[in-house]
Protein backbone atom coordinates (compact mmCIF):
# COMPACT_ATOMS: atom_id res chain seq x y z
CA UNK A 1 0.00 0.00 0.00
CA UNK A 2 1.40 2.95 -1.33
CA UNK A 3 1.60 6.33 1.09
CA UNK A 4 -1.41 7.98 -0.96
CA UNK A 5 -3.56 5.13 0.19
CA UNK A 6 -2.54 5.14 3.54
CA UNK A 7 -3.59 8.51 3.98
CA UNK A 8 -6.54 8.38 2.31
CA UNK A 9 -7.83 5.39 4.78
CA UNK A 10 -6.76 7.32 7.66
CA UNK A 11 -8.89 10.39 7.10
CA UNK A 12 -11.79 8.18 6.63
CA UNK A 13 -11.52 6.40 9.54
CA UNK A 14 -11.06 9.98 11.32
CA UNK A 15 -14.27 11.14 9.30
CA UNK A 16 -16.02 8.19 10.73
CA UNK A 17 -14.87 8.95 14.10
CA UNK A 18 -15.83 12.37 13.99
CA UNK A 19 -19.70 11.59 12.54
CA UNK A 20 -19.73 9.22 15.47
CA UNK A 21 -18.60 12.10 18.17
CA UNK A 22 -21.05 14.82 16.72
CA UNK A 23 -23.77 12.34 17.09
CA UNK A 24 -23.36 11.32 20.70
CA UNK A 25 -23.21 14.36 22.80
CA UNK A 26 -21.49 14.53 26.53
CA UNK A 27 -22.26 14.95 29.62
CA UNK A 28 -20.36 17.30 32.18
CA UNK A 29 -18.36 14.14 33.28
CA UNK A 30 -17.75 12.82 29.61
CA UNK A 31 -20.74 9.61 29.84
CA UNK A 32 -22.72 9.52 26.62
CA UNK A 33 -26.48 10.95 27.51
CA UNK A 34 -29.29 10.32 25.18
CA UNK A 35 -31.00 13.55 23.16
CA UNK A 36 -34.26 13.93 24.20
CA UNK A 37 -36.33 15.43 21.37
CA UNK A 38 -37.44 19.13 22.36
CA UNK A 39 -41.02 19.79 21.58
CA UNK A 40 -42.09 23.06 21.20
CA UNK A 41 -46.24 24.46 20.96
CA UNK A 42 -46.86 26.92 17.72
CA UNK A 43 -50.15 28.57 17.92
CA UNK A 44 -52.36 27.82 14.65
CA UNK A 45 -52.52 31.50 14.05
CA UNK A 46 -50.68 33.10 11.21
CA UNK A 47 -49.41 37.01 11.80
CA UNK A 48 -49.15 38.88 9.10
CA UNK A 49 -45.52 40.27 7.94
CA UNK A 50 -45.66 43.87 9.17
CA UNK A 51 -42.83 45.75 7.00
CA UNK A 52 -39.95 47.21 9.37
CA UNK A 53 -37.81 50.34 8.47
CA UNK A 54 -34.43 49.79 7.82
CA UNK A 55 -33.57 52.69 9.38
CA UNK A 56 -35.35 53.99 12.23
CA UNK A 57 -35.32 57.26 14.15
CA UNK A 58 -34.75 57.14 17.79
CA UNK A 59 -34.27 60.68 19.30
CA UNK A 60 -33.37 64.22 19.00
CA UNK A 61 -31.14 66.02 21.10
CA UNK A 62 -31.41 68.97 22.08
CA UNK A 63 -34.25 70.63 20.69
CA UNK A 64 -33.35 74.50 21.78
CA UNK A 65 -30.99 76.39 20.46
CA UNK A 66 -29.52 79.62 20.28
CA UNK A 67 -28.95 81.88 17.48
CA UNK A 68 -25.91 81.06 15.57
CA UNK A 69 -23.88 78.04 16.02
CA UNK A 70 -25.29 75.19 16.72
CA UNK A 71 -24.18 71.09 17.30
CA UNK A 72 -27.03 67.97 17.62
CA UNK A 73 -26.92 64.70 17.73
CA UNK A 74 -29.72 62.48 15.58
CA UNK A 75 -30.30 58.62 17.29
CA UNK A 76 -30.88 55.95 14.64
CA UNK A 77 -31.35 52.65 14.68
CA UNK A 78 -30.50 49.88 12.22
CA UNK A 79 -33.27 47.44 12.03
CA UNK A 80 -31.81 45.63 8.85
CA UNK A 81 -30.55 41.61 9.01
CA UNK A 82 -27.18 42.74 8.40
CA UNK A 83 -24.16 45.31 9.72
CA UNK A 84 -24.01 48.66 8.18
CA UNK A 85 -21.66 51.16 7.98
CA UNK A 86 -21.11 54.86 7.19
CA UNK A 87 -24.80 56.11 8.33
CA UNK A 88 -24.79 59.70 6.91
CA UNK A 89 -27.20 62.51 8.04
CA UNK A 90 -28.29 65.40 5.64
CA UNK A 91 -30.21 68.17 7.58
CA UNK A 92 -32.25 71.19 5.85
CA UNK A 93 -34.40 73.46 6.90
CA UNK A 94 -35.76 77.42 6.44
CA UNK A 95 -32.96 79.51 8.00
CA UNK A 96 -30.15 76.24 8.71
CA UNK A 97 -26.77 75.53 7.30
CA UNK A 98 -24.84 72.83 7.87
CA UNK A 99 -21.21 72.72 7.77
CA UNK A 100 -20.33 69.75 9.04
CA UNK A 101 -21.36 65.45 9.71
CA UNK A 102 -20.20 63.21 11.88
CA UNK A 103 -21.45 60.05 10.52
CA UNK A 104 -21.61 56.92 12.83
CA UNK A 105 -19.18 54.26 11.80
CA UNK A 106 -20.99 50.96 11.79
CA UNK A 107 -23.78 49.56 13.46
CA UNK A 108 -24.45 45.94 14.31
CA UNK A 109 -28.00 44.39 13.52
CA UNK A 110 -30.60 45.88 15.92
CA UNK A 111 -27.51 48.72 17.65
CA UNK A 112 -28.72 52.30 18.06
CA UNK A 113 -25.47 55.33 17.56
CA UNK A 114 -25.62 58.88 17.14
CA UNK A 115 -24.79 61.11 14.04
CA UNK A 116 -23.38 64.42 15.23
CA UNK A 117 -24.46 67.75 13.19
CA UNK A 118 -22.56 71.18 13.61
CA UNK A 119 -24.58 73.79 11.87
CA UNK A 120 -25.71 77.50 11.86
CA UNK A 121 -29.34 79.63 12.62
CA UNK A 122 -29.91 82.25 11.15
CA UNK A 123 -33.24 83.31 12.34
CA UNK A 124 -35.17 82.65 15.62
CA UNK A 125 -38.67 80.84 14.97
CA UNK A 126 -39.86 77.48 15.25
CA UNK A 127 -38.26 75.33 12.31
CA UNK A 128 -39.45 72.01 10.83
CA UNK A 129 -35.96 70.30 9.78
CA UNK A 130 -35.52 67.47 6.93
CA UNK A 131 -33.51 64.44 7.94
CA UNK A 132 -32.22 62.75 5.14
CA UNK A 133 -30.91 59.48 6.09
CA UNK A 134 -30.48 57.76 2.74
CA UNK A 135 -33.44 56.24 1.58
CA UNK A 136 -35.15 57.58 4.91
CA UNK A 137 -36.93 61.38 5.62
CA UNK A 138 -37.63 61.95 8.89
CA UNK A 139 -38.94 65.54 10.37
CA UNK A 140 -37.79 67.15 13.24
CA UNK A 141 -39.26 70.41 14.54
CA UNK A 142 -36.45 72.86 16.86
CA UNK A 143 -36.93 76.16 18.54
CA UNK A 144 -34.16 78.94 17.97
CA UNK A 145 -34.22 81.81 20.67
CA UNK A 146 -34.11 85.57 20.12
CA UNK A 147 -33.20 88.29 21.65
CA UNK A 148 -36.74 89.22 23.56
CA UNK A 149 -36.40 88.70 27.63
CA UNK A 150 -37.48 85.77 27.52
CA UNK A 151 -35.51 84.25 25.08
CA UNK A 152 -32.78 85.16 26.95
CA UNK A 153 -33.48 84.29 30.12
CA UNK A 154 -34.14 80.58 28.80
CA UNK A 155 -31.06 80.80 26.68
CA UNK A 156 -29.09 81.35 30.05
CA UNK A 157 -31.30 78.70 31.67
CA UNK A 158 -30.32 76.18 28.71
CA UNK A 159 -26.16 77.52 29.01
CA UNK A 160 -26.64 76.08 32.69
CA UNK A 161 -27.83 73.04 31.84
CA UNK A 162 -25.32 72.14 29.35
CA UNK A 163 -22.73 73.06 31.99
CA UNK A 164 -24.28 70.46 34.50
CA UNK A 165 -24.67 67.78 31.82
CA UNK A 166 -20.72 68.44 30.45
CA UNK A 167 -19.88 67.83 34.35
CA UNK A 168 -22.31 64.23 34.63
CA UNK A 169 -20.85 63.26 31.00
CA UNK A 170 -17.09 63.84 32.40
CA UNK A 171 -17.55 61.45 35.44
CA UNK A 172 -19.81 59.05 33.01
CA UNK A 173 -16.69 58.76 31.31
CA UNK A 174 -14.68 57.90 33.78
CA UNK A 175 -16.64 54.75 34.86
CA UNK A 176 -16.72 53.85 31.19
CA UNK A 177 -12.97 53.71 30.81
CA UNK A 178 -12.96 51.76 33.62
CA UNK A 179 -15.70 49.20 32.47
CA UNK A 180 -13.63 49.21 28.98
CA UNK A 181 -10.23 48.51 30.73
CA UNK A 182 -12.15 45.55 32.98
CA UNK A 183 -13.35 43.91 29.76
CA UNK A 184 -9.68 43.77 28.42
CA UNK A 185 -9.15 41.91 31.91
CA UNK A 186 -11.69 39.42 31.24
CA UNK A 187 -11.04 38.56 27.29
CA UNK A 188 -7.20 38.19 28.65
CA UNK A 189 -7.82 35.76 31.54
CA UNK A 190 -10.78 33.86 29.18
CA UNK A 191 -7.71 33.64 26.86
CA UNK A 192 -5.76 31.69 29.28
CA UNK A 193 -8.36 29.33 29.88
CA UNK A 194 -8.99 28.77 26.92
CA UNK A 195 -4.75 27.70 26.16
CA UNK A 196 -5.40 25.68 29.40
CA UNK A 197 -8.37 23.50 27.95
CA UNK A 198 -11.30 25.29 29.77
CA UNK A 199 -14.38 25.27 27.78
CA UNK A 200 -15.39 29.33 27.95
CA UNK A 201 -18.48 29.27 25.73
CA UNK A 202 -20.86 29.73 28.88
CA UNK A 203 -19.49 32.82 29.08
CA UNK A 204 -19.37 34.20 25.20
CA UNK A 205 -22.78 35.48 25.50
CA UNK A 206 -22.53 37.21 28.85
CA UNK A 207 -19.34 38.67 27.26
CA UNK A 208 -20.74 39.64 24.09
CA UNK A 209 -23.36 42.08 26.25
CA UNK A 210 -21.10 43.66 28.19
CA UNK A 211 -19.82 44.74 25.06
CA UNK A 212 -23.03 45.81 24.03
CA UNK A 213 -23.65 47.64 26.31
CA UNK A 214 -20.25 49.78 26.40
CA UNK A 215 -20.61 50.04 23.08
CA UNK A 216 -24.02 51.80 23.89
CA UNK A 217 -22.40 53.67 26.84
CA UNK A 218 -20.10 55.61 24.10
CA UNK A 219 -22.41 55.89 21.56
CA UNK A 220 -24.69 58.02 24.39
CA UNK A 221 -21.80 60.07 25.55
CA UNK A 222 -21.23 60.98 21.92
CA UNK A 223 -24.54 61.89 22.16
CA UNK A 224 -24.66 63.62 24.97
CA UNK A 225 -27.24 61.94 26.10
CA UNK A 226 -26.86 61.29 30.08
CA UNK A 227 -29.76 59.54 31.13
CA UNK A 228 -29.11 56.74 28.14
CA UNK A 229 -25.49 56.66 29.06
CA UNK A 230 -26.53 56.08 32.69
CA UNK A 231 -28.71 52.95 31.76
CA UNK A 232 -25.55 51.28 29.43
CA UNK A 233 -23.07 51.77 32.02
CA UNK A 234 -25.35 50.37 34.87
CA UNK A 235 -26.25 47.78 32.28
CA UNK A 236 -22.23 47.12 31.50
CA UNK A 237 -21.65 47.14 34.96
CA UNK A 238 -24.38 44.47 36.10
CA UNK A 239 -22.77 42.26 33.32
CA UNK A 240 -19.29 42.59 34.83
CA UNK A 241 -20.53 41.21 37.93
CA UNK A 242 -22.57 38.64 36.72
CA UNK A 243 -19.05 37.54 34.86
CA UNK A 244 -16.79 37.90 37.57
CA UNK A 245 -17.78 34.03 39.73
CA UNK A 246 -18.71 31.99 36.90
CA UNK A 247 -14.89 32.03 35.77
CA UNK A 248 -14.21 29.57 38.35
CA UNK A 249 -16.83 27.88 37.17
CA UNK A 250 -15.89 26.67 34.03
CA UNK A 251 -14.87 23.61 33.25
CA UNK A 252 -11.86 21.63 31.29
CA UNK A 253 -13.29 20.18 27.92
CA UNK A 254 -13.20 16.16 27.61
CA UNK A 255 -10.65 14.90 25.71
CA UNK A 256 -12.54 13.93 22.96
CA UNK A 257 -13.18 17.35 22.20
CA UNK A 258 -9.73 18.13 22.04
CA UNK A 259 -9.22 14.96 20.06
CA UNK A 260 -11.59 16.40 17.26
CA UNK A 261 -9.96 19.63 17.15
CA UNK A 262 -6.14 17.97 16.40
CA UNK A 263 -8.05 15.36 14.04
CA UNK A 264 -9.75 18.42 12.12
CA UNK A 265 -6.64 19.71 11.59
CA UNK A 266 -4.48 16.41 10.94
CA UNK A 267 -7.62 15.90 8.03
CA UNK A 268 -6.73 19.41 6.62
CA UNK A 269 -2.84 18.32 6.49
CA UNK A 270 -3.07 14.94 5.11
CA UNK A 271 -5.24 16.72 2.65
CA UNK A 272 -2.80 19.24 1.38
CA UNK A 273 -0.63 16.16 1.32
CA UNK A 274 -3.02 14.12 -0.77
CA UNK A 275 -3.56 16.89 -2.95
CA UNK A 276 -0.07 17.87 -3.37
CA UNK A 277 0.87 13.95 -4.71
CA UNK A 278 -2.12 14.27 -6.58
CA UNK A 279 -0.90 16.45 -8.78
CA UNK A 280 2.59 15.80 -8.45
CA UNK A 281 1.42 12.71 -10.15
CA UNK A 282 -0.65 14.57 -12.69
CA UNK A 283 2.47 16.60 -13.93
CA UNK A 284 4.79 13.83 -14.12
CA UNK A 285 2.36 12.16 -16.51
CA UNK A 286 1.45 14.97 -18.63
CA UNK A 287 5.90 15.70 -18.73
CA UNK A 288 6.04 12.23 -19.60
CA UNK A 289 3.44 12.34 -22.36
CA UNK A 290 5.26 15.64 -23.85
CA UNK A 291 8.00 13.97 -23.55
CA UNK A 292 6.98 11.27 -25.74
CA UNK A 293 5.22 12.97 -27.87
CA UNK A 294 8.64 15.28 -28.88
CA UNK A 295 10.28 11.55 -29.24
CA UNK A 296 7.96 10.45 -31.85
CA UNK A 297 8.00 13.67 -33.38
CA UNK A 298 11.78 13.83 -33.88
CA UNK A 299 12.20 10.15 -34.76
CA UNK A 300 9.71 11.14 -37.70
CA UNK A 301 11.47 13.81 -39.01
CA UNK A 302 14.53 11.91 -38.81
CA UNK A 303 13.16 9.16 -40.46
CA UNK A 304 11.60 11.36 -43.57
CA UNK A 305 14.87 13.48 -43.76
CA UNK A 306 16.83 9.93 -43.62
CA UNK A 307 14.55 9.10 -46.82
CA UNK A 308 14.80 11.91 -49.01
CA UNK A 309 18.64 11.45 -48.43
CA UNK A 310 18.83 8.31 -49.46
CA UNK A 311 16.68 8.92 -52.33
CA UNK A 312 18.88 11.97 -53.53
CA UNK A 313 22.07 9.47 -53.11
CA UNK A 314 20.44 7.02 -55.41
CA UNK A 315 20.19 9.27 -57.97
CA UNK A 316 23.69 10.65 -57.85
CA UNK A 317 24.61 7.28 -58.21
CA UNK A 318 22.44 6.64 -61.58
CA UNK A 319 23.53 9.89 -63.19
CA UNK A 320 27.33 8.87 -64.06
CA UNK A 321 25.90 5.33 -65.58
CA UNK A 322 24.23 7.56 -67.73
CA UNK A 323 26.68 9.79 -69.23
CA UNK A 324 29.04 6.46 -69.72
CA UNK A 325 26.19 4.41 -72.52
CA UNK A 326 26.02 7.97 -74.08
CA UNK A 327 29.72 8.28 -74.41
CA UNK A 328 30.08 4.42 -75.69
CA UNK A 329 27.80 5.44 -78.56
Amino acid sequence: MNLKNILIFAILIISINLVAAEDAPLAPDGEQTPVEPITEVINDTVNETIPVEEITFKNFLPKEFKLGDAQFSIQVQNNKKEKIENVMAFVSGKGFSTYDVTPIESLEVGEKGYILVNGNFKEPREIELTIKVNPFVFLQTVTVLGESQKDLERAQELAKQEEERKKVLADLSIKLDTLKQNYTDLENILAEKSKENYDIKPLSGNLEELKKDIKSAEAGILGENVEETKVSIGLASEDYKNILPKIDELKKLPKIIKFKEYALIFSAIAGAIITFFALYELLKKKSTAVASTITTTIKQKTSKDGAKTVEIKEEKKEEPKEKHKKKKK
